[in-house]
């Protein structure tokens, strides 16, 4: 029997891959590792796209950092002076 494709969104949207991108290196153990892993393969299937895992982090990092209230609040109370 096919697989059928699930049409439930992530909250990440598909990645435009013309983006800059910064190296950082770390890694991940356990639960973390094999969560992210599995995220990447559901994010290839229901976007049609293969995305480097380093690619995917940098996105999930910057869609989390661009919606946590909490951090945004912090962010316009406390503005970086140069």
């Amino acid at each position: 029997m096919a697989k059928t494709r699930t049409a439930t969104p992530l909250a990440l949207p598909k990645i435009e891959l013309e983006e800059k991108s910064l190296e950082v290196k770390f890694r991940l153990k356990g639960r973390a590792a094999i969560d992210l892993l599995d995220y990447r393969r559901a994010h290839q299937a229901l976007n049609d796209q293969e995305v480097d895992i380093g690619v995917l982090v940098q996105s999930m990092l910057a869609k989390f950092i661009e919606t946590d209230k909490g951090f945004q609040a912090w962010r316009k109370a406390n503005p970086e002076t140069a």
